[in-house]
């Protein structure tokens, strides 16, 4: 009687070790991860007071030149100092407008 019950019972420890095993092996659990959208039937509204900023009084000074007379000369000054052939500018100048 002992006997069998020694036998039975490691048969039905290896069967649930062997169990364990394929289980660990073979399942993976779904990863797929569900969010419930059920929201409840009220939700109180909250007012939050927001910061509102108040136009100031902004100085500006502009300096003006106004002059109401024809000019009895005129000069233009330029910062900047082109060299190179006409078909270069005309390639620089579109590669400025396409990179605006």
């Amino acid at each position: 009687m002992v006997r069998e019950f020694l036998f039975c019972s490691l048969i039905l420890w290896q069967i649930g070790f062997i169990v364990g095993i394929l289980l660990k092996l073979f399942y993976k659990p779904n990863e797929k991860n569900f969010v419930s959208t059920s929201m409840p039937a009220r939700i109180p509204a909250v007012e939050v007071d927001t910061p509102k900023i108040k136009p100031t009084h902004v100085d500006i000074e502009v300096k003006k030149q106004i002059t109401t007379e024809k000019p009895t000369s005129s000069t233009i000054k330029s910062d900047e100092v082109i060299k190179g052939k006409v078909k270069t500018q005309k390639s620089k100048l579109r590669k400025l407008t396409r990179g605006l």
